[in-house]
């Protein structure tokens, strides 16, 4: 098998994907044979991208799950961490804050906001927030350090029997790296008061090898009142191998803090009060902590793998927003302050075992994924600059989830195989509200059966036909609120798990020399879209919804030092029961993604990537729409390759080439500036996209 070319285009996502999921595990330690069936179950090693891409075929359960691996994340020029995530076919990332703040998410026309419908671990340690205090499912990954991953598989769809909360649209698994070949260190600096430092080494101790990790950044963005964004990053594994035994220790620590501009109403910009990155409310800010000791333990035998997590988390958030002004307490405004206060605790364990069905090749795979949250508090306050005025919501939440699964993959044919899974998850809410008649303690239940079946290949063809059923939890307090805690009205208590049902016809081509593709069309039903909202501390209604698309994912290599890929996702959201319209808010229709680049032309390499994010309703009768915004990023760079600086990289990263004033983010709601009628103004509310920005970045390996 050819080694994988070091590429420098930002869309590397097809890049080393195992041959079955069981195969991500026993790759590393059962030591079966290397040359074993393409397709089928007993495929055990790696497939990595070559220029020919041939090995794609016949390694994957769907045409929309793959992997970044550290070389693609590293070749994206990331304005912000959590754009690593653009590298999946089809994901779009904006910000309506500050950049501490969770970013938004868009992939198959959904509005994601935070998490909702995505699921994201790091090291198995799960992301996703449920009962947050901002947002349900709210995935903050500001603590992550790109650098330091050793990749970042994806999933599309509800498929997948170890997929559960928050994974209908689908999910992504980070790891970080065991260790470093060499120490490094990363200093970058911008324009808009951009500084980031990172150093990292490997050392053999203890029988084992410890990698360690620091990074510290301060940024102010465009906005008149400056972000101020700081935070630090630490990190600490250990790895120790014995036997057939491998043990993993994991510490991590993050803290950051920053002030908020937040989206500004088109009026106050166009009447003057504001200029574009001016902000109503200078007080607006946040700050976020995460600390986590994880623990992973694998053991392989010769036809089996036994893996165990174990993981805590200690998680705090303040957030103070102020999106409506003076609309709702005209004497001192609008602004609350959100908090949440957790301690998370959680196992993850799975059994797998190779075997024989009527002479044809087997797994079986069994698991038990357990999470309990310990929410003290997570709670609504109106403020005035972050003065403390009154509380709406102080609420303390225990939440349980425990859920058995059962995986199947049998190889009928060389041509024919399937993957089958039953998934059951038990929910456990106890809400002890501020509010006594909101308090209550239930439990809830759901099974979520799946099935793919992958025919081929045949012309270095493949394709697939997957099925499953799929959910999210709503905010624990969804199915025990009677009373809104603002204005004393009653409230309808509603269902805390919300049914998905999916289903994708795909196909994955390499029939062209140097060209993958991947075709897929796909459809996604919601039994009710409706959450709990956080910014008024009740639940927003809203009505059975159903997407549909099309999503082709192209990735050409005709030379070695050149590559193009392509990436178009069209989607159609609509809501099943709105009298008003039929339209979701929100919701993207187009998202494209191309780049090109050039690598190691005598040391020098270059890239550059149009990102364009469509129009989306921002009412249901789509009476009002956002404006496209098309974004071209570039990268520069040389490769020192000699001497003591061997390895030493130096380049230069520019995001929004052309200065388009386009907003990264757009709503439409009521507020009232001063002055304005007691019911307030239905008007656009933007989050302008960034303006040219330039970052130097020099990277040092000793």
């Amino acid at each position: 098998m050819k080694r994988t070319k070091e590429h420098f285009a930002s869309g590397c996502h097809r890049a080393q994907w195992y041959a079955t999921p069981l195969a991500l595990s026993l790759a590393a330690g059962l030591g079966l044979p290397k040359t074993a069936r393409a397709g089928g179950v007993q495929t055990l090693q790696p497939v990595e991208v070559t220029d020919s891409v041939d090995n794609l075929v016949g390694s994957a359960d769907s045409s929309t799950e793959g992997t970044l691996t550290q070389k693609d994340i590293e070749a994206r020029p990331l304005m912000r961490t959590g754009e690593l995530l653009e590298g999946i076919p089809g994901f779009n990332i904006t910000q309506h804050s500050g950049e501490g703040k969770a970013n938004q998410y868009y992939l198959r026309g959904f509005n994601l906001d935070h998490g909702t419908d995505f699921a994201i671990t790091v090291d198995d340690m799960p992301v996703n927030m449920p009962t947050h205090a901002h947002g349900q499912g709210y995935c903050d990954l500001n603590f992550l350090i790109p650098e330091l991953l050793s990749g970042l598989q994806y999933r599309k769809g509800p498929y997948y029997a170890d997929e559960g909360d928050f994974s209908a649209v689908g999910a992504a698994h980070l790891d970080y790296q065991h260790e470093l070949d060499r120490p490094l260190g990363v200093v970058t600096i911008g324009n808009d008061g951009y500084e980031r430092g990172l150093a990292a080494a490997s050392v053999h101790l203890l029988k084992g090898k410890f990698l360690v990790g620091v990074e510290a950044l301060h940024d102010n963005g465009p906005w008149v009142n400056p972000d101020n964004y700081e935070k630090l990053n630490a990190m600490l594994r250990y790895t120790n191998t014995f036997g057939r035994n491998t043990v993993t220790v994991d510490l991590m620590a993050y803290d950051g803090k920053w002030n908020a501009t937040n989206q500004t109403a088109d009026r106050a910009i166009d009447e003057g009060l504001v200029s574009r990155f001016g902000t109503l409310d200078p007080s607006d800010q946040g700050k976020s902590y995460r600390y986590s000791l994880s623990a992973q333990w694998q053991h392989t035998e010769e036809k089996s793998l036994t893996k165990i997590s174990a993981y805590g988390i200690g998680y705090g958030m303040d957030l103070y927003n102020d999106f409506t002004y003076f609309l709702e307490n005209p004497s001192y405004g609008d602004q609350f302050h959100q908090k949440d206060r957790r301690i998370i605790v959680g196992l993850r364990a799975s059994q797998t075992w190779l075997d024989k069905f009527l002479g044809r090749d087997m797994d079986n795979t069994i698991g038990l994924q357990v999470r309990n949250d310990f929410i003290t508090p997570v709670a609504l306050y109106a403020t005035a600059q972050t003065a403390y005025q009154n509380t709406a919501v102080q609420d303390n939440v225990t939440q349980l989830n425990a859920a058995p699964y059962f995986q199947n993959r049998v190889q009928w044919t060389d041509w024919f195989r399937t993957v089958a899974g039953l998934r059951w998850d038990y929910f456990n809410f106890n809400v002890r509200a501020n509010v006594p008649q909101n308090s209550g303690n239930l439990s809830a239940d759901i099974g979520s059966p799946k099935l793919s079946m992958i025919f081929g290949p045949w012309a270095k063809t493949e394709f697939f036909l997957n099925g499953g059923y799929g959910f999210h939890s709503n905010d624990a307090r969804v199915a025990t609120e009677k009373i809104d805690p603002q204005y004393n009205l009653a409230q309808t208590t509603l269902p805390a798990l919300e049914r998905a049902i999916g289903t994708e016809v795909g196909t994955r081509t390499a029939i062209i020399p140097h060209l993958q593709n991947e075709l897929t069309l796909w459809y996604l039903h919601l039994a009710s879209e409706q959450i709990f909202d956080g910014d008024h501390g009740v639940t927003t209604p809203s009505y059975p919804s159903h997407r549909y698309g099309v999503e082709s994912a192209n990735y050409y290599t005709p030379y070695k030092w050149l590559t193009v890929d392509a990436d178009i996702a069209y989607s159609v959201p609509v809501f099943e029961d709105d009298p008003v319209g039929n339209r979701i808010p929100g919701s993207p229709t187009w998202v494209v993604s191309a780049g090109a680049a050039v690598d190691d032309i005598r040391g020098f390499f270059a890239s550059a990537r149009l990102h364009y994010f469509g129009a989306r309703p921002l009412i249901d009768n789509d009476a009002v729409e956002s404006t496209p915004n098309t974004v071209v990023d570039a990268r520069v760079g040389y490769k020192l390759r000699g001497g003591h600086f061997k390895g030493w990289r130096v380049w230069i990263d520019c995001f929004n080439v052309a200065n388009a004033k386009v907003s990264d983010i757009e709503y439409y709601y009521t507020s009232r500036l001063p002055g304005e009628p007691p019911a307030g103004v239905n008007d656009i509310h933007t989050h302008p996209e960034n303006s040219f920005l330039i970052r130097a970045n020099l990277k040092a390996v000793f």
